[in-house]
């Protein structure tokens, strides 16, 4: 049974016949009961499920990133889930239905207006992985050493990402982590962005490459 909230002109809670009352965000919603569908799926919804697989599969596991990475998002409307999945669904997507494959170098992990981290690069060596960026820091920027840079190394073959315990700062202007022993051959792609030290701002996420690992 449902439940008005605050009120009669409040929020509507809950299930009544054949609608649902809900609220995210102090946003009020009422939504229809999911009806079993009686026909099969036309090929343009078969596509449109096909990629929302492949990108959420890609996406779920680095949630913890996107939180920042897309926490600015329309926050006041989005998660940072669909905030991504949004930027990413349109750009990161190559092939023809239904071979559909995801361009690596074309994946968000952050979109904002932070200033990067200057030159970028990662190398791999005695199965070590080493991240570096730019140190300088700006008042006309609004860019700081204690700004916080996150790396992260996604492997295609295992389906398995890697990354460092903590971010590090923009002052480091290195950061390096071992790669496990089950997955050092194949290659990595890698990824890198930063935000303030508060999370509240965050830089474009910059795509580092393809690494070969063996």
């Amino acid at each position: 049974m449902g439940t008005i909230v605050n009120g009669a002109n409040g929020g509507f809670k809950g299930k009544a016949g054949s609608v649902i009352g809900s609220s995210w965000k102090s946003i009020n919603y009422i939504k229809g009961l999911y009806k079993k569908r009686s026909k099969p799926a036309s090929e343009a919804q078969q596509v449109q499920q096909e990629k929302f697989k492949i990108l959420m599969r890609f996406l779920l596991p680095v949630n913890f990133f996107l939180k920042i990475g897309f926490g600015r998002k329309n926050a006041n409307t989005l998660t940072p889930m669909n905030a991504a999945f949004q930027f990413n669904i349109n750009r990161a997507i190559t092939g023809v239905y239904p071979a559909f494959e995801l361009d690596y170098s074309k994946v968000s992990i952050a979109d904002g207006s932070l200033y990067g981290a200057g030159t970028v690069a990662v190398v791999h060596n005695a199965g070590e992985l080493t991240f570096s960026w730019g140190t300088g820091d700006s008042d006309t920027f609004d860019t700081y050493g204690d700004d916080l840079v996150y790396v992260l190394a996604y492997h295609p073959e295992k389906d398995e990402f890697m990354s460092t315990p903590a971010p590090s700062t923009r002052a480091d202007g290195e950061v390096t982590f071992t790669v496990s022993d089950h997955l050092q051959t194949g290659s990595v792609h890698t990824w890198l962005f930063l935000s303030n030290r508060s999370k509240t701002k965050v830089s474009r996420s910059v795509y580092l490459g393809e690494i070969q690992l063996t």
